[in-house]
């Protein structure tokens, strides 16, 4: 029987916060859902925990299996089985307000859109002091909206638990995760999904709560570098779709990039050299940063080269922070060094 909502829940050894998580998504004061946790082989007590709230919610399903193969395949895995007109995916780590579904799932129906987003989230720390509201005001003013799905890709974080998904839409378009590790999964998927249809319907509804803890995978070191894996595989599936280089960013600067190593500037040439004409053909929608990135990478043949024409160290720090007060330095400033790192 088909429910409203399918909420996938992944879940890989986080029995210390998945109560909190639980509770948060069977509490929810809209009922027509299933909760489809996926027990991505963990050896915590994670396993005891989802099988005991299994066993006395019937809107609650588990699948175990038996070793670890990531977020990636485990939300696919769960797109295959679920049962809802709409899904939701969520980290098992964090929690929703009580009326969360029922907010999304009224957007959805009233404008008809394959994706509706909510703006609105919360950094969860131990410590609440230093807990901080996500600011998405760029987008809307307090009103909910519409915005190109270019703009949404290019500025709203990139987290598919700020969305609802019809699941008729994704599978029709063969909307999935790449099966690539290191919290890189949902870039790919959120801009695909946006794309592809001619307008993004923006809201600010309940909170979702994103809790902030060591060693989860988006405070991984690599995690922007690996962002640039997922837009290989993006920058594949868009040329393979026909996509217009106008209709998507092939490519942007998150908090930090770092080259480390010859691997690594190797595969950044590469990926530049092969996004650079699509890039220099819409410089509308790139900044000038990104440009400059670009024209370093591919102004050098050799790692070592690289090194020493921009960094004293064996890696460079490209800090996207200081431009997001539209204080952007010139090429030659940067060139230069006469801007704060």
């Amino acid at each position: 029987m088909e429910s409203g909502i399918t909420v996938i829940l992944p879940v890989y050894n986080t029995g210390k916060y998945l109560s909190r998580c639980l509770d948060s998504v069977l509490g929810q004061t809209f009922a027509d859902f299933e909760l489809l946790a996926i027990d991505d082989g963990s050896s915590d007590d994670s396993v005891s925990i989802l099988d005991e709230y299994a066993s006395g919610d019937s809107r609650m399903r588990v699948i175990h299996l038996p070793e670890n193969h990531g977020v990636p395949y485990a939300r696919n895995l769960a797109m295959d089985h679920a049962k809802g007109e709409y899904i939701y995916f969520m980290d098992s780590d964090d929690w929703i307000d009580p009326d969360y579904l029922a907010e999304m799932l009224s957007h959805a129906r009233s404008t008809g859109q394959n994706v509706v987003i909510n703006s609105n989230w919360i950094y969860e720390y131990d410590d609440s002091s230093k807990n901080k509201h996500s600011d998405q005001s760029g987008f809307i003013k307090g009103e909910a909206g519409y915005c190109s799905p270019l703009l949404v890709q290019s500025g709203f974080f990139p987290v598919v638990w700020a969305r609802l998904y019809k699941l008729d839409y994704l599978k029709i378009n063969n909307i999935k995760s790449p099966l690539l590790k290191g919290g890189v999964e949902d870039n790919y998927f959120t801009a695909m999904a946006e794309i592809l249809q001619d307008r993004s319907y923006i809201f600010q509804g309940p909170c979702y709560h994103y809790y902030q803890r060591e060693g989860s995978l988006v405070r991984q070191p690599d995690v922007t570098f690996n962002y640039f894996k997922n837009f290989r595989v993006f920058l594949d599936d868009l040329h393979a779709r026909g996509i217009a280089p106008s209709r998507a960013k092939r490519f942007y600067l998150l908090d930090s990039l770092e080259v480390i190593d010859k691997e690594r500037f190797d595969f950044m040439r590469d990926y530049f050299s092969d996004v650079r004409q699509d890039v220099l053909a819409c410089p509308n929608i790139y900044s000038e940063f990104d440009v400059f990135a670009m024209k370093a990478f591919l102004s050098c043949s050799t790692y070592e080269e690289f090194i020493k024409r921009y960094s004293r160290n064996p890696f460079v720090s490209f800090r996207v922070k200081v431009f997001r007060n539209k204080s952007y330095p010139t090429v030659t400033q940067i060139l230069n060094g006469d801007w704060a790192m």
